[in-house]
């Protein structure tokens, strides 16, 4: 197992990798309760207006950093994933 992940870790170089995620949040999902410490009042953002909408999140992660990152309303589909690749 030790020779595999040496071998591994000799061939690839770190600087050509790239990693992609997608993530979202629903806005639906706002806080409207909280809690603050007893005799203190809890001050808060309001929540979003238009309760609902889904925001989907795209970003690459190279050794550098974020390389690129792409936000849409809506979902991702396999047209949306691959544009936000190129």
């Amino acid at each position: 197992m030790r020779f595999a992940h040496r071998l591994w870790s000799c061939s690839v170089d770190p600087r050509n990798l790239v990693f992609i995620d997608e993530t979202g949040m629903h806005l639906r999902f706002t806080r409207l309760y909280g809690r603050a410490p007893k005799g203190e009042r809890l001050y808060d953002t309001k929540t979003p207006a238009k309760r609902g909408q889904n925001i989907s999140l795209i970003g690459g992660m190279s050794i550098n950093g974020l390389i690129a990152t792409m936000s849409i309303v809506g979902s991702v589909n396999t047209e949306v994933f691959l544009y936000g690749i190129e």
